[in-house]
Order: C-alpha cells, then structure tokens, then sequence
C-alpha cells in the first residue's frame, strides 16, 4: 500500500492530467491552453503547498475538482484522507455534483475523506466531541432556536426591553468560553458588564449551553477550547487529514482562517495545504488569519507560493482591460472568450427612474435584452438582475433592496438550505421540491421540519435533536401515538395531492390541526403561541411576470421572450451571464438620484 507522503511525491504527468479530463466531460487539453503555458498547468502538477489566486471566469472550481479526481485514483490510505472546506455549501454541492458522475470521482467524496463547510468541520470532528466529552448533550446548533430559547431565560422586563431594542438579533450571543456577550449597544451607550442585565444575559447563555443549545458561530469558540486544552489535538486531525483544499478562500472571515491555520499549518508538521480564491470577490473584505496579537499571520495570497490564474474564459479582452481597473487587487485579467459579434455596438446602460417606478425597472431590463439579443441570444445566454442587499430590510426608504425591485422575489429561495419563516413557506418548498426530483419526499421532510420547528416555538424547554431525517424522527416521536401521526400522513398526502390552501380563508382551517400535531409532541407541556409563524403568506408573484421556482422572472408572462435570474450578487459568483442587471441597493443612506447598471457581454 503506498503512503500519503508517497503518494503526494508522486508526480502529475500529462496522462494523469488527461485521464482526470476524460472522467470530468472535458477536452484532454482543456488546462493546456492554446500555447500549453496555461498557469492552470502548474497548479495541477503542484504536491506542495500553494495559494490559487484565480480571477473571475478563470475555472477555479473545475480546476479544483480535477485535481481531486487526479487525487482519486492513487489515493490508496484507508485511514488517512483528503480535506475539502468551504465557507458554503454552493462549492460542496458543485463538487460533490462533478465529482459523482464517475466510480473513480465518487471514491473521494467518502470516508476516510470529508468535503464540507468549514462549520461542519469545525462541528462533526473538533466542536462536537468536545462538548459531549464535558456532558453536554447537543440538541441543536441553531441560531434562531438558541437565540429563542436565550431570550426566555431572562426576566419578562428584561426580556421586553431586549424586544424593543434595534437590531436585537445582535444581542445574547456569546464572544468566547466564559459566555461573555462582549460589548453591548444599550440606550445611548454600552451595556455596562458589572450591571444585572449584563450578568443575566451571561447567565441566559450559560444555562442555553448546558442544555444543548448553540448559536452556528458558538461551534467555533468550543473548537478553539478543545485545542487549547489538548494540544495534541491538532496533530490527530493532521494524521487524519494530511492534505487540505480550501475553496473560495476569500469567503472566510478572520475568525475562521485563524483557526483553520492553528488546526492544520501552526507549528510543526503543517499538512499540504492548497488554498484556491479571488479577493475581488470577498464577502469579508479579509480573508487572512490573524493572531492574538492582531497581526496577519496567514495572508492569502502568500507571495511566496502564489500562482496566479489571470486568464478567464468567462469574456473577452475588452471586458476584462474595463474590469481589471476596477478591482481591488488588479490581477492582470486576460479575457479569452472570443465573441466579436456580441462585442460590437454592445454597451453598458445605466436605467434611471424615480423611486415610485422601482418595480417597472425590472420588466424595462428584460423588455431591453429582448432589442439587444437574438431569440437564438437569448435561449443560450443566461441572464440575471442581481443586488448586494437582496432581502427587505424594513426601512421607510425605498428602494433599498432587490425585494423592493420585484414583488414576486422570495429571499428564502436564494438560499441553498435557507429556513422560510412560516409554515405554510415550508409546505411550498415542499412543493417545489417534489415538481424539481419528481419525488414525494421533499414534501414529507419539509412538513416534519415545520411541525418540529413549530413545537419548538410553542415551549422551547421541550428537547427535539435535530437529526438529519426528519420524517422518520417524527415517526418516531409519535409512534405512539397512532391517532397524531395518522394526522401528520394525512396532511403530507393532501399537500402531494395539490390539496395545498392558496388563500388566507382556507389556511386557517389547517393551522388547528398542524398545531395539534404539534403540541402533541410537547407530552403536555404548556404551549405559548406562534402567531407569526403560523400567519399566512401569500405566494409571491408580480404583475406581468410568472413567479417560479428559483425566483426567476419571465417577461412576458405569456410565451416569454427571456428569463431572468433575480438573487442577491453573492448568489450569482462563478456564474457566466450574457447580460446582467445590478440594482442599487444600501443598507444606510439615501442616495440622491436612483439608478440601475446593466453589463452586457457588449461592454
């Protein structure tokens, strides 16, 4: 059996190269360029460690994804694997999704490998085994819930003053092990620490831990505890994972990298780490690991072992001169997608309009694409009306966001495993869902979602684990009790069956008895009341567009001409767009005049 260390002194020939195109759909030279000095070149043949500093277009993902399934047949360790972490799971489900389309791709995606967030490493072998070791028995790792259950801890005053405060979301949640709740807004200045609020707020979070409840970003002060109290920890992680690929590296905050380099590079016998982003394209504004000290101890990219990718294949030279201007860390974009015919008389526009006529602003880009595009253009290209702030912010001044642009948007569809906020928005995932894989499935495990959810809301002092499979823990927890749960199957097969309500007159004659299926499972606890989420919400959908699923507007409604992609800019990286919408969108001020940029592949 060959060993890691051998197997990574391996080198990669062009064979290998090959062979991995072969398993993926590509061309055999699809990294060699038309000259074959195609920088992807050495970032294939590259056992060491290095940064990736890719430029938008540049086949990052693909570029990942092809080294791991080079990675896949010589790997021969049954003990030892290969880690892949993301700050998303957008970059996991696209790898998993090349990766399993072949026997020799899929052999990686399986023990003793893990590709997965960052969280859900941090969770499932650092986080999670600590705390179970000190007795705490995890029940959820959910903000909304540990946050709820935190807020019922205090005193009724305490708890009313918490309610009225802005941007409460930001309070009773923990900045290190001893439960503090670091440095909170309160009236016109701080709440001070020596104050009972203060100390009820510590308490609140203190009696939330015990009981098995979490904040996601909790997860990461209990990983940094059990790495400072065994400090052999590391290297057992290290034995287990000795080559690490972090994707979309630019994603992560400071909290994350700074862990991420303790747990595998610190010290000695770093692991092989190859890290693979775009600053140009950071959430955070930072993606460098800092030091107690503050001072940068792992910046990406590292000099030093950087390679740069700078050819993107996304669009042409004069797309990419115009954008390499405007970056942040100009990389000396070259573009490579020849398409003359659509750089000719093709420019940027930029749409004004009042702010009374946000919602025409959408229906005039689609009404545009139709005069700029071809019927042929515009059934190949794809299209997408996106904006920073893509969810309604509940701020007098509008527009403010991309909801504010479309009524027909649903933020909760943006979200790879977004959480909607009423019962009736799980049903209708459900829905969706069951229309998308043809399975009924997707409906049974959204309505057990929401009536878990909903007994959780009605007495959070009632334990549900969250395990994975939750029509079968429903089964469970009602097996019995025949009566309830043949009235969870019964509402599973009326919303199969098309039976789902499409006003407010007919949900209320379903919400008595999903909330009875509900306090069932509370063994009589007292309930308390879930008003909102039990409300109705209609389905979203404007005028003169066809509201479906993946919030994708058609214009006309009727035999549309084009479809476009409506979601926030993050929603939308590593895609190619023919044509794109930006909205103006903001979090604080009013800008004086309103506008909207429209980028065709033309600029």
């Amino acid at each position: 059996m060959i060993g890691v260390a051998e197997i990574l002194a391996r080198a990669v020939t062009d064979e290998d190269i090959a062979a991995a195109c072969a398993s993926l759909g590509l061309p055999a030279l699809a990294f060699h360029g038309s000259d074959g000095e195609d920088a992807r070149l050495a970032v294939l043949r590259s056992n060491r460690s290095i940064d990736v500093a890719a430029c938008p277009g540049s086949g990052k993902t693909t570029l990942l994804v092809a080294k791991l399934a080079i990675l896949a047949t010589r790997w021969t360790s049954p003990a030892s694997g290969v880690c892949v972490l993301s700050h998303t799971n957008v970059a996991r489900l696209e790898i998993e999704k090349r990766l399993g389309s072949n026997s020799t791709g899929r052999a990686i995606l399986s023990y003793p490998h893990f590709i997965g967030t960052i969280h859900g490493f941090m969770n499932q072998f650092i986080a999670l085994p600590w705390l179970r070791s000190q007795g705490i028995d995890v029940v959820a790792i959910d903000d909304e819930i540990c946050l709820r259950r935190r807020l019922h801890k205090l005193t009724p005053p305490q708890r009313s003053r918490v309610m009225q405060t802005k941007r409460q979301e930001g309070l009773l949640r923990i900045v290190d092990a001893n439960h503090d709740v670091g440095d909170v807004a309160w009236g016109r200045g701080s709440l001070g620490k020596h104050t009972a609020t203060y100390q009820a707020f510590v308490a609140a979070c203190q009696a939330t831990t015990a009981e098995g409840y979490f904040c996601y970003d909790d997860m990461m002060i209990w990983a940094a505890q059990a790495l400072d109290r065994n400090p052999d920890l590391r290297n057992a992680v290290r034995q287990r994972f000795p080559v690490l690929f972090l994707d979309e590296v630019q994603d992560n905050d400071d909290v994350q990298s700074a862990i991420l380099h303790r747990v595998f590079m610190e010290g000695d016998r770093p692991v092989v780490r190859q890290r693979f982003g775009d600053m140009n394209q950071a959430i955070y504004g930072s993606a460098s690991a800092t030091d107690v000290n503050g001072t940068n101890a792992d910046v990406f990219p590292n000099a030093a072992i950087s390679i740069p990718v700078a050819n993107s294949h996304r669009f042409g030279p004069q797309i990419a001169t115009l954008a390499d201007g405007l970056a942040l860390s100009p990389p000396g974009l070259i573009g490579l997608l020849e398409h003359p015919e659509a750089e000719q008389g093709r420019q940027a526009a930029i749409l004004l309009f009042d702010a009374q006529q946000a919602t025409d602003v959408l229906p005039a880009f689609a009404h545009l694409l139709t005069t700029r595009f071809s019927s042929a253009e515009r059934a190949a290209g794809v299209f997408a009306a996106v904006g920073a702030i893509h969810r309604d912010t509940n701020r007098p001044d509008t527009p403010n966001c991309v909801a504010h642009y479309w009524d027909g948007y649903d933020h909760d569809l943006a979200r790879i495993e977004g959480r909607p906020a009423t019962l009736i928005g799980y049903l209708r995932r459900g829905v969706r869902g069951a229309a998308r894989t043809g399975d009924v499935h997707p409906i049974t495990e959204k309505a057990a979602d929401a009536v878990l959810r909903l007994a959780t809301m009605l007495n959070p002092s009632v334990r549900h684990p969250n395990l994975a499979n939750r029509f079968r823990q429903l089964g469970r927890l009602l097996e019995h009790d025949t009566a309830t749960l043949r009235r969870f199957h019964l509402l599973c097969w009326k919303v199969a069956t098309g039976e789902l309500p499409t006003n407010a007159e007919v949900w209320q004659t379903w919400k008595k008895p999903i909330t009875d299926i509900a306090t069932a499972l509370l063994a009589g606890a007292a309930a308390e009341s879930a008003h909102d989420f039990m409300a109705w919400e209609d389905e979203r959908g404007a005028v003169g567009a066809l509201a479906t699923p993946g919030n994708i507007y058609s214009y006309p409604s009727m035999e549309p001409a084009v479809r476009i992609k409506v979601g926030s800019i993050h929603s939308v990286k590593g895609e190619t767009h023919l044509a794109t919408l930006v909205f103006d969108t903001h979090y604080k001020g009013k800008l004086p005049a309103t506008d909207a940029l429209l980028n065709t592949s033309g600029l």
